[in-house]
């Protein structure tokens, strides 16, 4: 009588422990349904007031030969961005007295492109 009182007990808290977790996922999935339909209307949004966007991403850097500056420029979505930032080149000292290299080359010309269809 004892045991079986202590795995009725048992089974009953697996029952509860199930529910809540069937609970959880349901909202979850509840949350992730909400969030969707709220990117959906940004985007249908964004259209509306930026028209079709292009499917053009393309990413340039430069960094200025002896210089601590990098050059960066970016397009996206329809829009361009210039970037210029101070990064110390912490590889100076391996490069040895003259550097790497002198002028634009790959170790200090970059350019990334992505196309989305």
């Amino acid at each position: 009588a004892f045991l079986q009182g202590v795995l009725n007990q048992l089974a009953a808290a697996s029952q509860k422990a199930t529910s809540v977790q069937t609970a959880a996922a349901q909202a979850q999935q509840t949350t992730m349904q909400f969030l969707q339909s709220q990117q959906q209307m940004i985007q249908q949004l964004q259209m509306q007031l930026y028209g079709q966007s292009s499917p053009w991403n393309v990413g340039v850097a430069y960094r200025i030969p002896d210089t601590n500056f990098n050059l960066q420029g970016t397009y996206q979505q329809g829009r361009a961005n210039v970037q210029l930032s101070c990064v110390p080149d912490e590889y100076a000292p391996f490069l040895g007295p003259n550097g790497f290299v002198n002028g634009v080359g790959p170790g200090n010309l970059g350019l990334s492109l992505n196309l989305s269809i």
